[in-house]
């Protein structure tokens, strides 16, 4: 586990250089992934906006890659409507990683739409605004993925100046580049688009943020967010129809009505069309017809009001239907190595009949980290699932886990459950990092919730790279593990298990290794999970399993061996993508 994240200690001061270029001014926000500071560039004066990742995530594997990613896609889009990117480096001076980018003094759309709607003038001018620059991503082939009101920046009240910011989660759709979810789920539920909740195929493309768009447009207009919310049942059928927009400007609707189609394929063809589109004569209300289909629609969100002892089930059984079993997590496990089957989610900290926790600790800590490690513990999120913290401070978490699913662009069942779950507890949102496995991989995850509860900390386990073309090796290291013994284990996305322990070298107190990991066939990257495993002494079962041994035995001999001999097993983890080539 990571220790509690210091923010004061980590800030730095007024007059801190980067790399003799930019000047720290005053810290002005703090995220996530760190400190965001207003500065400015050294020769010139010019103000800037410098986010300085957080020291305790420079090794974390998957709060780089997300870092990386809002850098690289900054770097690749240049329009007036998107903040610009300026520099992507390491201070050497204080060892920091950060992203300097263009500073702009204005207020989020948010808060200006407090005041009250938008007039049709004004609606008109930020369709045209925010289309084009979401066209100018999209020709690089980057979606945004959570565009919402908060994410439009207005500087001195002016909409034709208006910056989309915040491309940390946005999702590249570059054949074989990796989904990363910079939050519990990518995009806030109000804004999502269908496909982003695993409707029609769940494969999130532009028409995704033509989606978002539309929801953010009928909110200026209205005055307030169209309703797409609700409980996961009405989140999924809000978004089978498309919604009310009797309150908003009817010369505005035809626009609003494409938008908000719930078929990607119904919708703009491009953010292009968006921008070029002009309003025509004024238009009637939707026709009766269409209003008669969103009150049989709403019907069963009334039975499930109704119903609160089965709402769980019901959602379930939509999720199933919708999504298909391969790509849901409700899990109901028998046996802890079996084949996830379909049921409600068993966390007892959620009661389908109650509106508050069945369950909580007798005495709960009254430290966050401890109470979020509690909750953890006791979420029950089914078959192949595990979340641990990976930083915590007042109001912020960022949790860090694996999960399996058929669509990997789309967090199952289960990590939307623990993230709605989750804010209802601690009352904010936690930013939760999933890492999409094979099912052939489940039995290692399953085998990480069986031993999380252990005495004793992990050992630290690192690698030089969290990806690797075939024929690449993998390097790293295993520290801070004591007087203990160290096994190390490779799990394959095929479910094999490669034993590396004996590839590991002391040198003092760590243990280094380098090795290439096998590749049977060429294909796209694949997850690989490293396991390095602490014991006060070597296990017995390790020493009789052959290489190349199925996961599912591997982990279930572990396991007894560990109950039968008292043993404490004390696991750390990594994952890395493996791109299969022809030798």
């Amino acid at each position: 586990m990571t220790d509690m994240y210091s923010a004061e200690r980590s800030r730095l001061a007024p007059g801190t250089r980067l790399n003799g270029i930019f000047e720290i001014d005053q810290r002005i926000a703090s995220g996530g992934m760190g400190e965001i500071y207003r500065g400015h560039a050294i020769e010139t004066g010019d103000p800037v906006a410098i986010k300085v990742m957080r020291t305790d995530l420079a090794d974390n594997a998957m709060a780089m890659a997300l870092f990386r990613k809002e850098a690289s896609a900054l770097h690749n889009i240049h329009h007036e409507a998107i903040v610009r990117y300026y520099v992507f480096s390491n201070d050497p001076g204080t060892g920091r990683l950060y992203l300097a980018m263009e500073f702009v003094d204005g207020q989020p759309l948010s808060e200006l739409l407090r005041r009250g709607p938008l007039d049709f003038t004004a609606v008109r001018v930020l369709q045209e605004r925010l289309a084009a620059g979401l066209n100018a991503a999209h020709q690089h082939a980057i979606v945004h993925r959570d565009l919402s009101p908060d994410n439009v920046l207005i500087t001195a009240g002016d909409l034709a100046k208006a910056k989309i910011i915040d491309f940390g989660i946005a999702r590249s759709t570059r054949a074989g580049d990796a989904t990363i979810i910079g939050s519990g789920f990518a995009g806030k539920y109000n804004y999502v688009s269908p496909e982003q909740l695993g409707l029609f195929g769940g494969d999130v493309t532009a028409k995704s943020d033509i989606y978002s768009l539309g929801l953010v447009l009928a909110e200026c207009l209205a005055g307030r967010p169209i309703d797409m919310g609700g409980t996961q049942f009405e989140v999924l059928e809000k978004r089978r129809i498309v919604p009310d927009l009797r309150a908003v400007d009817p010369r505005f609707r035809p626009l609003l009505e494409k938008m908000l189609q719930p078929n990607p394929a119904d919708r703009p063809d491009s953010m292009a069309a968006v921008a070029a589109w002009r309003p025509g004569p004024e238009t009637p209300p939707r026709r009766a017809a269409a209003a008669r289909d969103r009150s049989q629609a709403a019907r069963p969100i009334a039975a499930a009001k109704s119903m609160p002892g089965r709402r769980l089930t019901k959602i379930a059984v939509a999720l199933a239907l919708l999504l298909g079993a391969g790509s849901v997590s409700f899990y109901l496990v028998k046996d802890l190595f079996s084949p996830p089957v379909i049921d409600e989610p068993k966390s007892p900290y959620l009661d389908p009949t109650k509106p508050g926790p069945i369950r909580e600790p007798a005495r709960p800590p009254t430290d966050l980290r401890h109470r979020i490690t509690e909750f953890l513990d006791a979420y029950d999120g089914g078959g192949c699932f595990f979340v641990e913290p990976v930083t915590v401070e007042d109001g912020d978490a960022s949790l860090e886990g694996f999960g399996t699913s058929a669509s990997p662009s789309v967090p199952p069942a289960s990590f939307e459950l623990l993230d709605r779950e989750f804010e209802r507890q601690f009352r904010f949102e936690a930013r939760i990092g999933v890492h999409w496995v094979t099912p052939e991989q489940c039995p290692a995850v399953n085998f990480l919730s069986r031993t999380r509860k252990q005495p004793g900390t992990a050992p630290r386990l690192e690698i030089d790279a969290s990806a690797l073309r075939g024929g690449g090796s993998l390097t790293g290291s295993i520290a801070e593990f004591g007087d203990r013994h160290v096994e190390l284990l490779l799990v394959g996305d095929d479910g094999y298990v490669s034993y590396a322990t004996k590839l590991l070298r002391s040198t003092g107190g760590t243990k280094t290794f380098s090795f290439r990991p096998r590749q049977d066939k060429p294909g796209p990257p694949q997850p690989q999970l490293l396991f390095a495993i602490a014991s006060s002494k070597p296990l017995e079962t390790l020493k009789l399993l052959p290489d190349g041994s199925r996961a599912e035995q591997v982990f279930a001999q572990v396991l007894a061996e560990m109950l039968r001999s008292g043993q404490t097993l004390n696991v750390a983890w990594k994952l890395f993508m493996l791109e299969k080539v022809e030798p």
